[in-house]
């Protein structure tokens, strides 16, 4: 490693530690917002709701990586272009794509981290986090369940919940497996179970149904309930999800949702490729002039990123793009404008 090198990570990577620490804390505000703050109003119990917060923080490590890098970088090339730097590097014959190189290399080393912690740490401390929930779910379903919710049973079968009454009661509850489905109009937690009323049991051979049955009550053991916000797919692992999307292309559900968040799992941790490509393309794009990004502009490129995959992701879960091109349609962006800016800036 020359000293090029070793001058660019230093520089990049403090300015990551301090982006990594404010995009954490902007996460975070945004979940208590969002999510953690209508809970609480539901009467779900604010220590519970703090340990949850405190599970899901190798989750919001994860995706703020790529976010800290991007804002690291525009600082930093901001700078150096500002202080004549990289005309200073161009002056003694460092090229765009010497000065490139260590940022891909960088960006290798957040990419192999990030899929490591997803693999990892992230359905470790998201599973906890269905542990420490798990109670008050069945203690009070109405603070912490919503339409759409899907959580696990004692057997690792699947159950989504389609409504959810003011008074705790559920409906529209479906239980799968890749055999059978348990389709119910109602269902109330009882102890460590849920009963389930008024509902039929399908069950499969060779992915078409076999037999068909109705039932008045049944019961659903949670003695190892796992409980899932909507939306907690990331909580699987990349085998897990392969195997869930099979399942439900197989069974004729929708599975958008599922291969969105598969394809995600791969996209956020290389997004750190493209965003090196574009920080260094506007770095020398600008150099010509008098223009600089300043910090109101780093920060609206770096939360540019994050609102454009939120829209992808909601689209690509909905069916209304490929899943993809919802996962990774922001890092091509990046990338494309990058390659172009930095074709078009100074030699």
């Amino acid at each position: 490693m020359t000293r090029l090198d070793q001058y660019l990570f230093r520089e990049v990577g403090t300015y990551v530690v301090g982006a990594l620490a404010a995009v954490i804390m902007a996460l975070l505000a945004g979940a208590l917002y969002e999510v953690l703050a209508p809970l609480l109003q539901r009467g779900a119990d604010p220590l519970v709701v703090g340990q949850y917060l405190a599970y899901k923080l190798p989750e919001l490590v994860v995706r703020a990586l790529p976010l800290a890098f991007l804002f690291g970088l525009l600082l930093v090339f901001s700078r150096l272009g500002e202080d004549s730097e990289l005309k200073a590097l161009l002056a003694g014959g460092i090229g765009k794509a010497r000065v490139l190189l260590p940022m891909l290399m960088f960006a290798g080393v957040l990419f192999i981290a990030g899929i490591v912690l997803a693999e990892t740490l992230v359905p470790r401390g998201l599973q906890k986090a269905s542990s420490v929930l798990r109670e008050a779910v069945v203690q009070k379903p109405r603070a912490l369940l919503t339409p759409g919710t899907r959580f696990q049973d004692a057997y690792g079968r699947i159950v989504y919940v389609g409504e959810v009454g003011g008074d705790g009661s559920i409906g529209e509850v479906r239980v799968i497996t890749a055999e059978e489905i348990l389709l119910a109009r109602q269902g109330r937690f009882q102890g460590g179970s849920l009963v389930l009323e008024r509902g039929l049991r399908i069950t499969y051979g060779s992915g078409r149904p076999r037999t068909v049955a109705t039932f008045e009550r049944g019961e659903v053991p949670l003695v190892e309930l796992g409980f899932d916000p909507p939306g907690g797919l990331n909580n699987l692992s990349i085998a897990e999800l392969r195997q869930r999307v099979r399942q439900y292309r197989s069974q004729g559900f929708s599975y958008q949702a599922e291969l969105t968040t598969l394809y995600r799992k791969f996209a956020e941790p290389a997004a750190s490729f493209s965003f090196a490509l574009f920080a260094v393309g506007v770095a020398f794009f600008l150099l010509g002039g008098s223009r600089s990004l300043g910090f109101v502009g780093v920060a609206v490129l770096s939360f540019l990123y994050y609102a454009t995959t939120s829209v992808g992701r909601i689209m690509g879960e909905q069916g209304v793009i490929p899943a993809w091109l919802a996962a990774f349609g922001p890092n091509l962006l990046y990338a494309l404008v990058g390659l172009v800016l930095l074709r078009l800036g100074r030699r």
